[in-house]
């Protein structure tokens, strides 16, 4: 279900324009799709979502061998031989998840999606689900 948010699907087609990037998602932590790119089926979307939400989740987790102190986790790079997926703390709740091709420009494409990030973190807010009372 999408929120009463505004469609930020033209911000991931812009994203994805990055030369070598492939998809891009905004999702909710705890694993629903909210908006994708073009070229992204549902069925993908669904798919990733869990699992960026997963991924997330064991990143979260993964922070008490960086520091002594509590410590949020904000970024995971997973390299595949034909390229790498990203997921990244993106607002209260919601992740980006986005691939690229092995030959992407790792540190400009980092920048960008941060900066996307930057710019609409207000906007990428997601509320958690409420379990139903019925």
């Amino acid at each position: 279900m999408k929120s009463a948010r505004p469609d930020m699907t033209w911000v991931l087609n812009d994203l994805v324009s990055f030369n070598g990037a492939r998809h891009a998602m905004i999702l909710s932590a705890d694993g629903l799709a909210q908006f994708h790119s073009e070229y992204v089926t549902r069925d993908l979307a669904d798919s990733m979502a869990a699992t960026g939400a997963g991924l997330a989740s064991l990143c979260n987790s993964i922070t008490k061998f960086v520091s002594d102190t509590p410590t949020p986790w904000e970024l995971n790079m997973t390299r595949a031989q034909d390229g790498f997926v990203f997921v990244i703390a993106a607002g209260e709740g919601s992740l980006l998840i986005t691939s690229a091709a092995s030959d992407v420009d790792i540190n400009g494409f980092t920048d960008r999606m941060l900066t996307v990030i930057g710019r609409m973190r207000s906007g990428l807010g997601i509320s958690a689900r409420q379990a139903d009372q019925g």
